[in-house]
């Protein structure tokens, strides 16, 4: 769908400088950016619904064609955070006329999860920030952009993203690796002398890839770190 997008706005600028015209941006950008959303999506659902056939059915009964604007405004709103920062964008709302369910639309357009303020793909972003840098650092860095974030949000985003990684053996890489104690002391961690443990993989192609990541002892303890593998590497042979 192409569509013609303008916006008229009055901001304030103190002077002609590269830090009074760049923070005069980030200004207009956050004004900018849910107004976007909102004309993009009410062009799509509009879009949509005028379709004799909706590219979506009634949660309740799966009707895809007796379905009627409900509310077209949008006057609730629901709040998603994104990489460019915090929306608040309109809950279009349709009715199913078979069943007579009501139900909203800018998230499902949007793909984002009912009810999440984080949606995954900002998680993803905010996670690898986190992994790269402190949670410190990284609140620094999006604040350097013109939003701003606590650092519970991003540490939260290393937790969820941190659950959904997991390692193993690639067959079409080489049947070989090498493994070592990093040396680095795990914090959160009551007993001391804990050190995390690396297992990584040579790739064919030159370099190496992560294959295998444990918790152990300075001295000893790396059937944690081969015990997850062995399965994968019977494969080998």
């Amino acid at each position: 769908m192409k569509l013609d997008y303008t916006v008229s706005l009055t901001i304030d600028i103190s002077a002609p400088t590269l830090k009074a015209i760049s923070e005069a941006y980030f200004r207009l950008s956050a004004l900018v950016l849910s107004d976007f959303f909102k004309t993009v999506l009410r062009n799509f659902a509009e879009g949509y619904m005028s379709r004799k056939r909706k590219p979506f059915g009634c949660e309740s009964c799966g009707n895809r064609v007796q379905l009627i604007w409900k509310n077209r405004e949008g006057w609730r709103r629901t709040k998603i955070l994104t990489v460019f920062g915090l929306l608040r964008l309109p809950q279009l709302q349709v009715q199913c006329k078979r069943c007579g369910h009501k139900m909203y639309l800018t998230r499902r357009l949007l793909e984002v999860e009912p009810r999440a303020k984080v949606p995954e793909q900002t998680v993803r972003k905010l996670g690898v920030m986190g992994a790269l840098a402190s949670f410190r650092v990284a609140q620094k860095l999006v604040g350097m952009f013109g939003w701003t974030l606590d650092r519970m949000t991003i540490w939260r985003s290393v937790q969820r993203v941190g659950k959904q990684i997991h390692f193993g053996l690639d067959k079409r890489q080489l049947p070989m690796g090498e493994a070592d104690g990093t040396g680095i002391p795990i914090r959160g961690i009551r007993k001391r002398g804990k050190e995390m443990k690396v297992f990584v993989q040579l790739k064919r192609g030159g370099g190496v890839q992560v294959a295998g990541v444990a918790i152990g002892n300075y001295e000893g303890q790396w059937e944690k770190l081969f015990a997850p593998l062995r399965k994968s590497l019977r494969k080998f042979h």
